[in-house]
């Protein structure tokens, strides 16, 4: 008896769990169902709002033109979230009506056009069972553009250059440098107005044949130094330079032997020189052997960084700076605009020194163009005679 009655005891057990488990089964079933329901999403597809959401990205909605859920209200049992989306253009907006249509069928939704808002405006509704989307579509209203008035365009006029004095008159030296190098040139250069002074360049194989013909055609000669230049050994000055390793010594020795190889020099003036002219110490040993010769110095100022005449008043030696390059470009055109600088710098400022080279152009421009400089106000004049 007592056996029976355990094996009953057993049976009911058994029997009272698995009820407890079916319950427990329908209960998990039935809360996915209704979670469904009330989400209104198929499981496939994901939340519906965030497929709206990457449609309208689609059609080149940003999040900024997207309200969502203004407002929420409830009519009846059904759930209805306000959405309102404002899309760049009509064909955007269009294209999303369609792509709405077909997301909606594929979840069995109901789509329906409950009324017009007005021209740029689209209502849809895409209802589940207990939700519904009630989407506003627009369409971004064009920016005005405000036509500004046009600026007139402001062409910027040269300042003008005063004008000089009726009566006043300049005086310009000219010195042509780079002579010595040969002879083709020397019967032509030595035909210019005898004030047109020559610097000829030491140690060549005509500097002293050229300087000789030079100066018995009635010009001035002047020692063409080479001094070292920024770029120097790259930029070669050439034979006899003055340059920055030598000591004193040997420097002075370097002016003193140029200055013997171009007979009848009365003055130097340098050939390159662009770091070695901003040197106080290397000018002030030339121009203490410069005044041991009694000559004159003219800065060619390759450099805006020169000293070199500084170091010459400091020693007391006569000197003088160049004012104007006549042939930097090596055209007539260009030497008549530089040569006319300097006619109108002379008659403003009084005086100028104007550089040039021994150059074939340069010597057919000066040919031609200094007969005619005194009655254009500006008188010739040696280039010994504006140092001081």
């Amino acid at each position: 008896m007592p056996t029976r009655s355990r094996r009953k005891e057993r049976k009911l057990k058994l029997s009272e769990w698995q009820v407890t488990a079916l319950i427990a089964v329908v209960v998990l079933i039935l809360a996915v169902a209704i979670w469904m329901l009330v989400r209104g999403e198929d499981a496939v597809t994901g939340p519906f709002e965030a497929r709206l959401l990457e449609l309208a990205a689609e059609r080149g909605v940003a999040e900024d033109d997207i309200t969502a859920d203004d407002p929420i209200r409830k009519v009846g049992d059904v759930f209805v979230r306000t959405w309102m989306l404002d899309f760049p253009n009509r064909p955007a907006r269009d294209g999303f009506l369609g792509d709405l249509q077909i997301e909606g069928a594929a979840r069995g939704a109901q789509v329906a056009f409950p009324e017009e808002l007005g021209a740029e405006i689209v209502r849809l509704q895409v209802g589940f069972d207990v939700e519904t989307f009630d989407l506003h579509l627009s369409v971004a209203e064009p920016r005005q553009v405000v036509a500004r008035p046009a600026e007139p365009t402001l062409v910027p006029s040269p300042t003008p250059k005063p004008e000089p004095a009726p009566n006043a008159r300049g005086r310009i030296a000219i010195l042509l440098d780079d002579g010595g190098q040969k002879l083709d040139l020397v019967s032509k250069a030595a035909a210019l107005p005898k004030k047109v002074g020559f610097a000829i360049l030491p140690f060549l194989p005509k500097s002293g044949e050229t300087a000789v013909a030079l100066h018995e055609a009635g010009h001035e000669i002047w020692l063409h130094l080479p001094m070292e230049p920024e770029n120097y050994p790259a930029s070669d000055p050439g034979p006899g330079a003055v340059l920055m390793a030598m000591n004193s010594d040997d420097l002075r020795a370097a002016v003193h032997s140029a200055i013997n190889n171009i007979p009848h020099a009365i003055g130097v003036n340098n050939h390159m020189g662009s770091k070695a002219t901003a040197d106080l110490k290397t000018m002030t040993w030339i121009m203490q052997e410069l005044k041991t010769r009694k000559m004159a110095f003219i800065d060619s100022r390759t450099t805006v960084r020169t000293v070199a005449e500084e170091a010459a008043q400091a020693q007391g030696v006569p000197t003088n700076r160049r004012h104007v390059f006549l042939d930097n470009e090596r055209s007539a055109a260009a030497i008549r605009v530089q040569l006319d600088e300097s006619v109108y710098r002379s008659r403003m400022e009084g005086e100028i020194i104007a550089i040039g080279h021994l150059d074939k152009v340069t010597i057919e421009v000066l040919s031609q163009e200094l007969p005619g400089l005194a009655k254009r106000g500006a008188d010739l004049v040696n280039p010994s005679d504006l140092v001081r």
